[in-house]
């Protein structure tokens, strides 16, 4: 079992509408039923005003994976809860199947964003091939509804699964496939000029119903040694959004860095860039690019100095210059772990 909790309390002199508490729950529970058969819980709940601490309180749990609210565009309180059930076969020790469900729920404070509630169906195959390699597959339904709107997106995804060990330290992990995604929705059209003229309105909603055809991909590459660990991931698939963009073609990278070789010292960097582009909406493109770093020291066997800077670089329609912002952060506080090795970093 694990669990993480935090929390805390902001107050603004000057702009109370971001006033309050931000708190966040992740539960992570696997039980070994029988020889044979196995299963495992994963809750996840949260409650914030600002959008950079997003994902601080979720590290049990991949928030792509899990659909939580990660790339917010603006700040704004933003309640979010997720469930997630597995149960997986072992027939062999190299056949196994894994079956699995889960339902989030994403709400935001502000009229003019909007919320999401959906919920997945999931299965899928592996076969360890070789001591080094396991093969399979994997099929995955979901569906997402949305608040102040009309209609949803049904996506059902087929990705080949494909993993090695690289030597003696590294490991690669693939999926590779694609998604067929509907939607139906609303937009915004221009109207006949006859039209616009009568009614007095150059502008006009109306019904749509597409299907698209998105690729969906999966690539880790990770490499552990003693004293440190380096990893690098890219992802591509489809998203239900950041209350701004809805059903959206998302690819995200990622990369990270960890050092504990120094006695008393834990070093580690991490920096990426998330896209999202909708499926149904004509509005620019969302992007951002995150990076940071931080280190712990250790004072006393169980005592630590905790210190992190972090940057965001994020917006939608930069081409156009819609919307840009930018944001920093750094931090310093005590923290305690009654262990040898040097508190890692979040």
């Amino acid at each position: 079992m694990g669990l993480d909790y935090r929390g805390s309390y902001h107050h603004y002199a000057k702009n109370s509408f971001y006033n309050g508490t931000e708190q966040s729950l992740s539960l992570i529970y696997n039980k070994q039923i029988t020889r044979h058969l196995s299963y495992s819980l994963r809750e996840a709940a949260g409650l914030y005003n600002r959008n950079f601490d997003i994902g601080r309180g979720v590290q049990l749990l991949d928030p792509n994976f899990s659909n939580l609210p990660t790339n917010e565009v603006f700040d704004g309180r933003t309640l979010y809860v997720m469930t997630m059930a597995d149960v997986t076969y072992n027939k062999s020790a190299r056949l196994s199947f894994n079956f699995g469900g889960d339902g989030f729920l994403i709400r935001r404070r502000s009229s003019s964003l909007y919320g999401v509630t959906g919920y997945r169906a999931r299965g899928d195959m592996a076969y360890r091939t070789s001591r080094y390699a396991t093969s399979g597959f994997v099929y995955d339904f979901s569906h997402y509804e949305y608040t102040k709107g009309f209609g949803g997106s049904d996506i059902h995804t087929v990705q080949l699964v494909q993993s090695f060990r690289l030597g003696r330290y590294w490991e690669l992990g693939m999926r590779g496939g694609g998604s067929r995604v509907e939607t139906l929705g609303l937009t915004q059209v221009t109207l006949d000029p006859v039209i616009a003229a009568i009614i007095g309105r150059s502008t006009g909603i109306e019904a749509i119903y597409r299907i698209n055809w998105v690729p969906s991909a999966n690539v880790i590459l990770t490499r552990s040694l003693h004293q440190a660990s380096l990893s690098f991931a890219f992802q591509t698939g489809v998203t239900p959004g950041n209350g701004v963009l809805l059903t959206s073609r998302e690819q995200n990278a990622t990369s990270s860095f960890t050092y504990t070789g120094i006695r008393k010292l834990n070093i580690g960097f991490n920096g990426g860039y998330s896209t999202y582009s909708s499926l149904a909406q004509n509005i620019g493109k969302y992007s951002g690019y995150l990076g940071g770093g931080g280190l712990t020291y250790n004072l006393t066997r169980s005592v630590h100095v905790v210190t992190r800077y972090d940057y965001r670089h994020y917006g939608v329609g930069q081409q156009q210059g819609a919307f840009l912002r930018n944001t920093y952060r750094a931090s310093i506080g005590l923290g305690f772990s009654p262990g040898d090795i040097p508190l890692s970093l979040w």
